[in-house]
């Protein structure tokens, strides 16, 4: 047997043996600031700030100056406006904000796609809230190495 054809037997062998890497968890490095735990986020491949994660928030929130950059930038178009929505805060009081389509929103390694955001205060924090944490089966943050994990079966 040449050794072009061990090779390909070898190949071969090894794509049907191959585990499944799909299932593999991604982590995500996370900086601890005021007690809070921020990452650098990406977004739609023009701007990247830092984002604080906030497993209490139902929706991304982005302040305005960044959709307002995102916008100049033309990565952000009409199409990309949604629905106005109706959130309780946490004091209990009801609002009506703003909200935008982000096409693609980068955080370590991982790519999420097509993540509704409210749009906040101009200068707010950026928050990464459940719409973009729930888009994984399942996630979870090792607090003693500050680390979020991202898992899909």
């Amino acid at each position: 047997m040449s050794a072009k054809n061990k090779f390909k037997k070898v190949l071969f062998s090894f794509l049907i043996l191959a585990p499944d890497f799909s299932g593999l968890a991604d982590e995500i490095l996370l900086t601890e600031r005021n007690g809070v735990y921020i990452v650098p986020v990406t977004l739609n491949d023009s701007i990247t700030v830092d984002g604080i994660l906030d497993t209490g928030a139902s929706e991304m929130f982005i302040p305005f100056n960044v959709i307002a950059t995102l916008i100049q930038s033309t990565s952000i178009a009409m199409k990309d406006i949604l629905k106005e929505g109706v959130y309780t805060l946490a004091d209990g009081s009801i609002n009506t904000k703003e909200r935008v389509n982000i096409e693609k929103i980068v955080i370590g390694d991982t790519t999420f796609y097509n993540i509704s955001a409210i749009v906040g205060a101009k200068n707010s924090q950026l928050l990464i809230g459940q719409n973009l944490l729930h888009t994984f089966d399942s996630y979870g943050i090792d607090n003693n190495r500050k680390i979020l994990t991202l898992n899909n079966k």
